[in-house]
Order: structure tokens, then C-alpha cells, then sequence
């Protein structure tokens, strides 16, 4: 089974400290003002932090043949227990995977070092209002226009969007919309569109979690030959690769949203005094503690299990490992943070602690890419 190296050890201690620095209790309420921190992104990009999911050919961490699913699951974990909001999934690993995807040219190479050099975040559209959901079932249209595109159709939850300057858009160039279980997976294409392009609208929003995201309308949007980054065929496939490295990434950032909780409900019964002894001399409470305890390792150890085939080679039983890990971070870590908040009390309601806002970035993972 997988357990961090010392050199991700290294990585968990470094990054456990810069978000005790800047994501301190005390610092809750500037969290997410704006949609991108600037000063801490490019902290980040200094730490090294958006080089880990990228090849060293393509100016990353990972040596040949290596995905670094291993480093980037120790650092998501580190990312939830400090319930960071900067849009580190959305720009290397959403954004980042497709563009990894595309064949060989200077463009990608271009897009990849600026994301690990810590520019302006790629936003990734691929969600519809219709859609419910299934991003297989895309109504945004993109039509062959001279020797370019024309790009037409509203996405909404656009990840990272919010401070983006350029936006990779799902468009579907042949076929009609459907479920993917109805070959709406078939005949879709992924576009780079520059964010302030004429017939762009990007309208940023701050969800209940502090993360920001934003609707993307596009009208009539020309774009270039080389704004296809992915055609039909290979998008849905790198998409599908790229959705389930995101869920298991998740899940990696909902387990250490769990422990966080975990200890600091074991702390707060400690300290707190009822009838002049502690809360965590009551056995019913060691119960309800204990069963949180094990939601949180039996999650763990789905994450690390999809590390393990994931280093053996093994794609489909990681596929399968992560899907679980995910499923059980949505569905477990929501009834952590809702244990974590009754065991609190009064003060687990308030926004002086981060019981709220933990449980509210659970159910926000539990929707980002529902099985």
C-alpha cells in the first residue's frame, strides 16, 4: 500500500506550514475575497507545488513514465486540511491534464510553462445549465468557420474561470447533445478561447465554499485553426482520464478536510467541561468520535489504494480505486463534517471555526463530478 516517501513527506510538512501561515482560523474571513490571491499563487508556483502533476520534458517534477499521482495526492490532502481556495485543481490538474493531452507543439509547451511559472490560472468549461451535471451532454456548438472556429452556447461552473485568461471550453463539433450513455460522448472538441475574445462573457461568482468559479457565454466566438486543442475522439478520452485523476485528487483534499475535523473535535471534547468533566469522557460521544475516525481512514485508504495500482500500472484498477475513494469521501465526509458541527455545539455553527466552512467545501466536492 502507498505511503508518502520522505520526499513527500517533505512536501506534506512544507505545505502544512504555509497553510498554517496563511489559512490560520484567525484568517477565515479573508478567505476567497477575490478570486485568485496573486501573492500566494505565485508562493505556490515558487513551492513548486503546480510543477508536480507535469513530465520534466514539459519543464515539471515527474521523471519519465512517472504521473506523480503519489506527490500530488500528499499535497491535495494538505490543501483540504488547510481548506485552501487558490484554483490549484483547476489550472494544473483539469486545465493542465488536457493540455498535457494535446500533441507535441509550441503552444502546449507555452500553456505548461505558464502554468508552473504561476501566471493568470487556465479555466476549464465544461459544465452546461441543462447539462445537470453530465458534461457528456454539451449543447455549446462549435462550427468550422474559414480556417477557424466559430464557438456559440453558455457553460456555467466554469472551474478557475474566474481569474482566467484564457478558458478551455467543451464544444461539441459533431453530432446532437445526449447522455454519454447515449454516445454523447462522441463528436466533442476542446477549444482554448482567450477570456476577453470579442463574444466572450465571464461572469465570476463566489460559491458558498469560498472557491470562485463563473459562467462563460460565447456568441458567435471566432477563434483560430490552433484553438483546438483536442478533436472528437481524443477529447472524450482525455477528458475521461483527466475527470477521474481530478475525483480521486477530491477525495485526496476531502480526507484531510476530514481529519481536520477529526482532531479538532477530539480537541474541543477534551477541553470543553459539562457537569465538571470533559465531553470526551462521555461514552456515547467516544462512539459517534470513533465512527468519524474510521470514515476518515477507510477514505484514506481508498485514495492511497488507487496510488498503489496507479504505481504498478495497473490504469484500470486506479480508475476503480479513485471512483470509490470519491464516493466515499461525498458521501462519508459530509456525515463527518455534519458530526463535527453537532459535537461543537453552539460554537460549531458559527464562523469563528472552520466547521461550516469545511462542511460546505465537502458538499461542494460532493457535486463537482458526481458518479
Amino acid at each position: 500500500m502507498f505511503a508518502p516517501n520522505d520526499d513527500q513527506q517533505l512536501l506534506v510538512d512544507s505545505a502544512r506550514r504555509f497553510t498554517q501561515k496563511h489559512y490560520a482560523d484567525d484568517k477565515l474571513g479573508q478567505m476567497g475575497e477575490n478570486p485568485l490571491n496573486t501573492a500566494l499563487w505565485s508562493e505556490m508556483a515558487e513551492a513548486g507545488w503546480l510543477m508536480l502533476p507535469f513530465a520534466e520534458a514539459d519543464g515539471g517534477l515527474q521523471p519519465e513514465g512517472q504521473s506523480g499521482l503519489g506527490d500530488c495526492v500528499s499535497l491535495f490532502e494538505v490543501l483540504g486540511e488547510g481548506l485552501v481556495v487558490e484554483p490549484v485543481l483547476a489550472s494544473t490538474i483539469l486545465a493542465g491534464g488536457l493540455i498535457a493531452a494535446a500533441p507535441a507543439s509550441q503552444q502546449r509547451a507555452d500553456l505548461i510553462e505558464g502554468i508552473v511559472s504561476g501566471g493568470a490560472p487556465i479555466g476549464v468549461a465544461l459544465h452546461e445549465p441543462r447539462a445537470r451535471h453530465d458534461i457528456w451532454y454539451c449543447e455549446t456548438r462549435a462550427e468550422k468557420s474559414g480556417d477557424g472556429w466559430t464557438l456559440s452556447g453558455v457553460k456555467s461552473l466554469a472551474h478557475g474561470a474566474a481569474a482566467a485568461e484564457t478558458i478551455i471550453v467543451l464544444a461539441r463539433i459533431e453530432g446532437d447533445p445526449a447522455p454519454a450513455d447515449h454516445g454523447g460522448a462522441d463528436g466533442l472538441g476542446v477549444f482554448l478561447v482567450p477570456a476577453d475574445a470579442q463574444g466572450v462573457t465571464v461572469t465570476p461568482y463566489r460559491l458558498r465554499d469560498d472557491h470562485w468559479v463563473a459562467d462563460v457565454a460565447l456568441e458567435g466566438v471566432r477563434v483560430g485553426s490552433e484553438a483546438l486543442l483536442l478533436g472528437p475522439g481524443d477529447a472524450a478520452e482525455a477528458l475521461e482520464a483527466v475527470i477521474d485523476k481530478a475525483r480521486l485528487l477530491l477525495a485526496a483534499e476531502g480526507t484531510g478536510i476530514m481529519r481536520r475535523l477529526c482532531l479538532a473535535t477530539q480537541q474541543y471534547t477534551a477541553d470543553r467541561k459539562q457537569f465538571g468533566v470533559a465531553l470526551a469522557s462521555f461514552q456515547v460521544l467516544q462512539h459517534r468520535m470513533v465512527d468519524m475516525s474510521i470514515s476518515f481512514d477507510q477514505a484514506r485508504s481508498l485514495v492511497y489504494e488507487a496510488v498503489t495500482h496507479d504505481l504498478a500500472g495497473n490504469q484500470a484498477e486506479m480508475v476503480r480505486a479513485a471512483r470509490a475513494a470519491y464516493r466515499a469521501v461525498s458521501e462519508d465526509g459530509v456525515e463527518v463534517g455534519k458530526q463535527a458541527i453537532q459535537l461543537h455545539g453552539g460554537m460549531g455553527m458559527s464562523e469563528e471555526l472552520p466547521m461550516g466552512r469545511a462542511l460546505r467545501r465537502l458538499l461542494a466536492i460532493r457535486q463537482a463530478f458526481p458518479l
